[in-house]
Parts: structure tokens; C-alpha cells; sequence
């Protein structure tokens, strides 16, 4: 990435095969979000708030196709209602 504020770790991204889940973290900003859609403009791209734990993929990850796995703490339940 060329835009030296943009922040994106590899936790924070959540690829389904269909789009992308980006969590917003200390280590993965928006604009860092931005930059990935416009790489993929293919793909739709969401953005889901990490308000604790490292990364998105602390909590949840691909199980299969079509299967998103979430634990069953609470941070992981409020990603999952967004």
C-alpha cells in the first residue's frame, strides 16, 4: 500500500471465496479497508468493528465453503450482529 496511514493485517481479513470481511483493529484502519476494495473491486468488501481481542480472525474463521465460524464469546457475538 502507498498511503502511509492506511493500516491492513492479514487477522483482519476474511476472505469467503464471495467477498471480504475487514476488521477494524488497532493493527487494520479504514482507509487500509479502502485500499483492499479498490484492489478487488470484484468483491464486495465490510467492514466489522474489533473492539477487543488482536484481529477479526481472533474470533471467527472460514469453515468450509459458505460456512463462517464464530466463537462463542461476547466480542465475537457483536461481530456477529454487525
Amino acid at each position: 500500500m502507498t498511503d502511509e496511514n492506511a493500516t491492513l493485517d492479514g487477522g483482519d481479513v476474511l476472505f469467503t471465496g464471495r467477498e471480504f470481511f475487514v476488521g477494524l483493529s488497532k493493527r487494520t484502519n479504514q482507509r487500509g479497508a479502502e485500499i483492499l476494495a479498490d484492489a478487488f473491486k470484484d468483491y464486495a468488501v465490510s467492514t466489522v468493528p474489533v473492539l477487543e481481542g488482536l484481529h477479526l480472525k481472533s474470533f471467527c474463521s472460514m469453515g468450509g465453503p459458505g460456512l463462517i465460524i464464530i466463537g462463542s464469546s461476547e466480542p465475537a457475538q457483536k461481530a456477529l450482529k454487525v
